[in-house]
């Protein structure tokens, strides 16, 4: 029987979901406790922000090799060691009494996180059929935000760091323990006598680098990144300069999360009955730039909150669509789709931190309508290049 007529993929994907979320959760402890943190340590807060997004550094760095490494030796195997080194480095954190060793223990935490992200779409598309890949991958990315989510909501309620570390490593430890004891090793990466199959590096990279589709989808969610981040961070501060104080405004762009939440969800699920992707693609687009551009100047109040609540489901929405669609070309299929993810993955990250900071930042200076404007272009420019992707609904172009 294959992998995608079996009820196993559903324990697949809660696996996939608890080991997503164990270390974005860990990272999202810190800002609750960052007054705690800095005091204990005598941080700068140049300092304590390195803390935060010192999980990011796996994933920029190692995405590709992570990627390549799940094709050539098994995905099961790859991720396992990323967990365990996530595993050990929230265990560390509890002990971390210095700046060095606090960095240090959060680079490790994100081993797993970017292993994931990288390779989710490979495990997944092994697992699920086509038709319901879109949505599978929108309830994994769907557990990446609610772990961001619980991290910043329930941390306060602990009694200090300590427990709060303590929390998160065991939930590390779990994620690890289940993903060796329950993961399959999906039949595409095995031949008929159960041997690995491994497929040589230059090869997943030839395969990968020639294909029109996977840059295109990586250049979209390149643009895709570069809008969230400018949204996420200079949100509060444009609200700010409306009037509108400073708890109103983290209430409004917690409506984006959970618009993010809300599209990475039901967005698929609603496309897979429709059985067409693209026309989905272009509405969300659409709405996403009119949204990233203007819904911070509609009017306070109930207005506000939905049409950011929109921007944050258009985006979220996309997500899930373009992540997923590497995998489901034949060309690339689950054999290459580990390198695939990899590429894909640096795209996103290089939008995240070069579009908002040394491209629209100096152009915008001061100026945060820019900032909202430039958003508000990068997800025009998500629509251009989603012209040039291919139907992969179960309603096919033929």
């Amino acid at each position: 029987m294959s992998n995608t007529n079996s009820n196993y993929r559903w324990v697949i994907l809660g696996i996939a979901c608890i080991a997503i979320f164990a270390p974005n959760y860990a990272q999202y402890q810190l800002p609750p406790l960052a007054t705690q943190i800095i005091h204990d340590l005598q941080l700068t807060p140049s300092r304590f922000s390195g803390i935060f997004t010192a999980p990011m550094i796996p994933a920029i760095f190692l995405s590709i090799a992570a990627g390549l490494l799940a094709d050539k030796f098994g995905v099961k195997r790859v991720i396992a060691v990323g967990l365990l080194i996530s595993a050990a480095g929230t265990w560390l954190r509890i002990m971390s009494n210095s700046y060095v060793l606090l960095f240090f223990s959060m680079v490790l935490s994100g081993f797993g996180a970017a292993f994931l992200n990288t390779n989710g779409a490979k495990v997944l598309g092994s697992w699920f059929p086509p038709e319901k890949l879109g949505t599978a991958m929108g309830i994994f990315l769907g557990a990446s935000t609610l772990a961001m989510t619980a991290g910043m909501g329930t941390t306060a309620m602990l009694s200090g760091k300590t427990a709060a570390y303590t929390i998160s490593a065991v939930i590390c430890s779990i994620a690890f323990v289940l993903w060796v004891l329950c993961i399959k090793t999906p039949q595409q990466e095995t031949q008929s006598d159960n041997t690995p199959i491994t497929i040589p590096i230059l090869e997943c990279l030839g395969k990968v680098l020639k294909n029109k589709t996977v840059w295109l989808a990586g250049v979209c969610l390149m643009f895709i990144m570069g809008a969230v981040v400018i949204i996420s961070s200079f949100l509060p501060a444009i609200l700010a300069e409306r009037k509108i104080d400073a708890v109103s405004a983290g209430a409004y762009g917690s409506a984006v999360t959970i618009g993010n939440l809300l599209g990475c969800l039901f967005i698929p699920l609603m496309a897979g009955r429709l059985g067409k992707n693209k026309p989905w693609l272009y509405m969300l687009a659409l709405i996403a730039a009119a949204g990233a551009a203007f819904s911070w100047q509609t009017p306070q109040g109930p207005v506000l909150a939905l049409s950011l609540c929109l921007t944050g489901i258009a985006m979220g929405g996309l997500m899930p669509f373009l992540m997923s669609m590497p995998i489901q070309l034949p060309e690339i299929g689950p054999a290459y789709a580990g390198t695939a993810g990899g590429f894909i993955a640096t795209l996103q990250l290089l939008g995240a931190v070069v579009i908002p900071t040394y491209i629209v930042g100096p152009i915008a200076g001061t100026d945060l309508r820019i900032f909202f404007l430039a958003a508000g272009i990068c997800m025009i420019l998500v629509f251009i290049f989603t012209l040039g992707l291919p139907e992969l609904g179960q309603k096919k172009v033929t």
